[in-house]
């Protein structure tokens, strides 16, 4: 297949319901091992039957890669947390964040293992930085045509260093305080979401909105936290931002490209909010997992409710484990 074959392929087609309707939750952190804690998996079992989505999405740090390093072992894991979405015959998709690029497993042979999961619709690019890359149009309620995008971006892993010695040049800068060791979203990566974007928008005759998932946020979020009332932020922002060494330039991209309202991120355990700016609503999700430091209270997921008459706006909301 060809790039715009791939990006219009879903292995279960993605459509708006009869009102006009569609629904996301996405769950991130999970971090769990094959001696799970239990409460983690009752919890979102609840919340996945409270919420009733459409599609959901495992935001990054699926799984602890310290305990988890074969293809045998991975898919013995899934087969428990893959189950509350495959006995709904709910659409389930992935993101990697840095625990799972972690692993002693090829990133290539890791994501084919949740593609084997039959409502797995988790595409990937092998000609590009990163693995899970990926386009999934979601259609009309009352035609063929794509109503909106669902993207999701690998963020990667923690920066390699090259022959300029990125440690020592980082190491004798005042930096900002969110900066830190973790990688970056990629040029490559930039230039295929660009021009797969206008590419759909040339298959489907018009700009297609979309809301973009990874899994280690921008450093733009760090506006919504510094200017909490101008960017009308609501949520908990205790923890300090981790943000990669360099900022990879996504949201200028974005802007540019003027098709995506929303970005979606995890990896910051202690924090979910969201907030907007330049027209962007920005959203983190608090981690969905009991076997790794958080706060209980905000523990859960968060909602993206769609309207295929308005993709301009969407309404997010997280859903903590202790309300369910």
């Amino acid at each position: 297949m060809n790039n715009l074959e791939r990006n219009l392929f879903s292995k279960h087609e993605l459509r708006f319901n009869k009102s006009g309707k569609f629904k996301i939750l996405m769950m991130s952190d999970i971090h769990e091992i094959l001696k799970h804690n239990n409460k983690t998996l009752e919890s979102m079992e609840k919340l996945i039957e409270k919420t009733n989505p459409d599609l959901v999405i495992l935001g990054g740090d699926n799984c602890d890669e310290l305990n988890i390093n074969t293809q045998d072992e991975l898919k013995e894991y899934l087969d428990i947390f893959s189950r509350p979405m495959e006995k709904r015959k709910i659409p389930w998709v992935h993101i990697f964040g840095n625990h799972d690029h972690d692993m002693k497993l090829n990133d290539i042979d890791e994501t084919k293992v949740y593609e084997e999961y039959e409502y797995c619709i988790s595409k990937h690019t092998e000609d590009i930085y990163g693995t899970t890359n990926f386009v999934l149009p979601i259609k009309h309620s009352y035609n063929e045509k794509i109503a909106f995008n669902v993207w999701g971006i690998d963020t990667n892993n923690e920066i390699k260093d090259t022959d300029i010695n990125v440690d020592k040049n980082m190491d004798i800068l005042n930096k900002p305080s969110m900066s830190s060791r973790w990688d970056i979203v990629h040029f490559e990566q930039l230039m295929w979401y660009y021009n797969s974007s206008i590419e759909l928008e040339k298959y489907n005759k018009e700009k297609i909105n979309g809301i973009m998932f990874m899994h280690i946020p921008p450093w733009e979020f760090q506006y919504i936290v510094d200017n909490p009332e101008l960017t009308k932020a609501n949520g908990s922002m205790r923890e300090t931002m981790k943000i990669g060494m360099f900022n990879s330039g996504l949201f200028s991209c974005v802007l540019q490209r003027k098709d995506i309202k929303c970005i979606s991120s995890g990896h910051c355990h202690n924090n979910c909010f969201e907030g907007e700016f330049c027209k962007v609503k920005m959203c983190l999700d608090a981690c969905a997992g009991y076997s790794l430091y958080g706060t209980d209270e905000i523990r859960g997921g968060r909602v993206f409710e769609l309207d295929e008459n308005d993709t301009e706006n969407i309404n997010t909301y997280m859903v903590h484990y202790k309300d369910l």
